[in-house]
């Protein structure tokens, strides 16, 4: 269970450490994990013996929840920042 959050967490940084410039890291990372949640949600559609059909519904969703996850910590973070007196 761990090897799994570690290589889940892992695949979102590969762009980090494969270029030297953050913009184009974060844009591939954001790239790179959309896919990944696609794949991950069609194959666990599959697994769980949905039809094709329902298992590219089955990807999107995982994506969608996905991105309001992202979207969550997102908004969390930036209201913690923008609360915090940091002088």
């Amino acid at each position: 269970m761990g090897l799994s959050y570690f290589i889940g967490g892992l695949i979102p940084m590969v762009p980090y450490f494969t270029t030297k410039h953050i913009n184009t890291a974060l844009f591939a990372s954001i790239g790179v994990t959309c896919v990944m949640l696609c794949i991950f949600g069609y194959g666990k559609a599959i697994i769980t013996g949905l039809s094709r059909r329902s298992a590219v519904y089955g990807s999107l969703e995982t994506l969608l929840v996905g991105a309001i996850a992202a979207g969550a910590s997102y908004g969390i973070v930036k209201l913690v920042n923008t609360n915090l007196d940091y002088t």
